[in-house]
């Protein structure tokens, strides 16, 4: 958590136990140094706090350090999670050493451009997992792909106060190997047989961005060393607009995409945090350049289809129909899933 330790490196207990100054019995760890499960365990009297609930901690003392790993071990396993089951990364101490400045942080923003490069690894041919915040994606996917909810599942409505992944309850059925892989096997054809009907474009309403404001924002996420682009010209239908060709990304300066998950790297030549800081001059202003949904939720733009084949892979099995059979646009998933 040091300025001169390596971002790529992680705190196991033992040695947030080191960085907080913390002088605790090792049987008030538990068993299992070193597992999550053990520091959970310790700080159950904390419950489920809120944010609010700790920026009024001093700045020094037992309680505050205290309140530290407690907040490493809740953002490790909820916003920013690794694959290594049991540790935080270093980085994360960097933002929890002052409480009283946890409400000024975009956690919202670093969270997905955590996501966003945890799915670019994934992408790898040699990736066997993925990490991240999986409930953001899990709780996207429900909300507008009404056929790949597993059918155990049910939306309820949410009380004040309550975060979004609330929405969903359900079983979820035993895992086995064979069960996964004919999952595997169902979900990839469920996905290639998508159509623009079988879409819930719009379930936050026609106009979420007249609500969330930032949601027009054009331009770099960050957290930490981590910059990915967000562009919402890529998700038109989603604001209740007629989808056309996107505007060009921001071309990183340094981009590595080997097939192992170990190389990969993308970096750009600013992380541009005054675009963040800067809504109304790097936002999208969409009646210049779109117009809205008139019948149908997912209309686009004529030559939108032709420029979406070029440069995306409209099917993930290799026994669809190929692209020269891409023709109706009214069964064709638009969908960059």
């Amino acid at each position: 958590g040091s300025g001169s330790e390596a971002v790529g490196e992680v705190c196991t207990e033992a040695d947030i136990r080191a960085l907080l100054g913390l002088d605790r019995d090792e049987d008030e760890y538990g068993a299992q140094v070193g597992e999550v499960a053990s520091l959970s365990r310790w700080y159950r009297g904390f419950g489920l706090l809120g944010v609010g609930a700790l920026t009024h901690l001093q700045q020094s003392g037992p309680p505050a350090r205290e309140a530290q790993c407690y907040l490493l071990l809740l953002l490790g396993s909820t916003l920013f999670v690794d694959k290594s089951k049991d540790r935080v990364s270093a980085v994360v101490n960097l933002f929890v050493k002052r409480p009283d400045m946890l409400g000024e942080y975009a956690w919202g923003a670093g969270a997905l451009a955590y996501l966003y490069r945890q799915l670019g690894i994934a992408s790898r041919a040699e990736a066997k997992g993925v990490s991240g915040c999986l409930t953001l994606l899990q709780c996207w996917i429900y909300d507008h792909f009404p056929t790949l909810r597993p059918s155990r599942l049910e939306p309820r409505e949410l009380e004040r106060g309550q975060a979004g992944a609330f929405r969903w309850r359900g079983t979820a059925p035993r895992s086995s190997k064979r069960r996964d892989a004919q999952m595997l096997a169902y979900y990839r054809q469920a996905i290639d047989s998508l159509t623009p009907q079988s879409v819930s474009w719009t379930p936050y309403g026609r106009s979420p961005h007249l609500t969330v404001r930032r949601t027009l924002y054009q331009g770099l996420l960050r957290f930490a060393e981590i910059a990915e682009y967000y562009d919402p010209t890529r998700c038109l239908r989603q604001l209740g607009y007629v989808q056309g060709v996107p505007y060009p990304p921001e071309r990183p300066l340094v981009v590595r995409r080997p097939a192992s998950t170990l190389g990969y790297s993308l970096s750009y030549q600013s992380v541009y945090d005054s675009y963040w800081n800067n809504l109304g001059a790097h936002s999208v202003h969409l009646d210049l350049f779109s117009t809205p949904i008139r019948r149908r939720p997912w209309e686009f733009a004529e030559n939108y289809m032709s420029w979406y084949i070029r440069h995306s892979h409209p099917h993930i099995l290799s026994d669809s129909r190929p692209v020269d059979d891409i023709s109706d646009a009214d069964t064709v998933s638009t969908i960059i899933f």
